[in-house]
């Protein structure tokens, strides 16, 4: 019996594994072509929607469709309370202060810019990204035994990389330094999975963090694209380690994973 339980549990974890990977392919591809191709705005609004569409249609491919809202849509992933509504918004808006405040100290006016009914919007777009990144991507790769320090920097790695073409002449981010895009990302990727976790496996936690830290973008509206990113790999960079350190590199706690997720290990 036992044998057998160990074969299921391998068996999951080689379907979690090709899961992820061909999540991550699919996303990224079609990212990165959506935003070379089509122009500046129209771009990166569509593709933030690519990786909900890809988890749903893997999940109903291989699981079929009546496990998408369990996987990705139940009240336990979305419900959450009101600390946990003030602590990832807390978090997003002393990102963004600290960008803006390591500026002043360097000389950079602090020079905050109005906040636009549209930066609202940056929530649906959060949603969009975190219901296949942490929404489907993330449980998959833990329940193949990875570390939740592990599991953020392997899928920080794609992430990351389907945001560089928005740093190219004439894109959204025109400007920002490829270094700069690239350990920015890995951190926000580190910072999510925590959120993550520490909610107690909430995609509400990683949606409010990740919108939060872009609708309070406007703080930073003095700043010019490099000096705002140098600013930002410091402090994203800073808080991202400073939570490797205060968990021990376990991010949070990893609770049960649903149907079957099961198979996770702890960290």
């Amino acid at each position: 019996m036992m044998i057998a339980t160990e074969k299921t549990l391998s068996r999951r974890a080689q379907v979690d594994r090709w899961a992820v990977l061909i999540f991550c392919l699919v996303v990224v591809v079609v990212s990165v072509t959506a935003v070379l191709l089509l122009p500046t705005l129209l771009g990166p609004l569509l593709v933030v929607f690519v990786p909900t569409v890809t988890a749903v249609g893997l999940i109903t491919l291989t699981a079929g469709k009546r496990e998408v809202r369990p996987q990705l849509f139940s009240r336990a992933a979305w419900h959450i309370s009101l600390k946990w509504v003030l602590i990832p918004l807390g978090l997003a808006l002393l990102l963004r202060l600290g960008v803006s405040l390591l500026g002043a100290v360097w000389g950079y006016p602090f020079q905050p810019g109005a906040l636009s009914p549209l930066l609202v919007m940056a929530f649906l777009f959060a949603a969009g990204e975190e219901i296949g990144w942490r929404g489907f991507a993330l449980p998959r790769l833990l329940a193949t035994g990875r570390s939740p320090l592990a599991a953020a920097l392997l899928l920080g790695l794609p992430w990351a990389l389907l945001h560089l073409p928005l740093i190219l002449p004439g894109k959204l981010s025109a400007g920002t330094p490829m270094l700069v895009q690239f350990l920015t990302m890995m951190a926000m990727s580190v910072l999510m999975t925590w959120a993550y976790l520490v909610a107690g496996r909430s995609l509400m936690a990683v949606v409010l963090l990740h919108g939060g830290q872009t609708m309070f973008v406007f703080l930073n509206d003095g700043l010019s694209p490099v000096v705002s990113g140098w600013l930002m790999v410091a402090v994203y960079g800073t808080a991202a380690i400073l939570v490797i350190l205060l968990t021990r590199s376990h991010l949070g706690v990893v609770t049960d994973l649903p149907g079957q997720l099961k198979s996770v290990t702890s960290p």
